[in-house]
């Protein structure tokens, strides 16, 4: 994913998966339901295929920020428009950032995952913060 798997998501199986332009759910078990969702479409998304990791740049913990596609698609973009990912601007240079912005607003406006009614999910970093 385009931002260490950022799309992703404090990763399912290690912490590389959760960094890209696109933030998953949440930074692990301790967020609960939307993570298990997270992990679920991650693993929809990239069961089966070929996988090919772009490198964006690493972060601040030394990490690769990445653009992650499988088959032909890219699972960064693809878990912002389920709502099983936020957008993290922070990474979005060298990512189409008007597709992830839009993706994002698409699934806040159609309540996609994170942005259920009714929810009151944590950004993944403001989760990080508050620990």
């Amino acid at each position: 994913m385009a931002a260490q798997l950022a799309a992703s998501s404090d990763a399912t199986t290690s912490d590389h998966w959760h960094r890209g332009p696109a933030r998953r759910a949440a930074p692990g078990t301790a967020q609960g339901e939307s993570e298990t969702r997270a992990t679920a479409a991650l693993r929809q998304l990239l069961a089966g295929g070929v996988v090919v990791i772009r490198p964006q740049t690493v972060d601040r913990y030394g990490r690769n920020v990445a653009e992650v596609v499988c088959s032909g698609r890219n699972v960064n973009l693809e878990l912002v428009k389920s709502g099983a990912a936020y957008v993290y601007r922070q990474y979005l240079a060298g990512c189409d950032q008007g597709a992830y912005l839009s993706a994002e607003r698409e699934a806040e406006m159609w309540r996609r995952g994170v942005w259920r009614s009714g929810t009151n999910e944590q950004r993944p970093w403001d989760f990080r913060k508050s620990r």
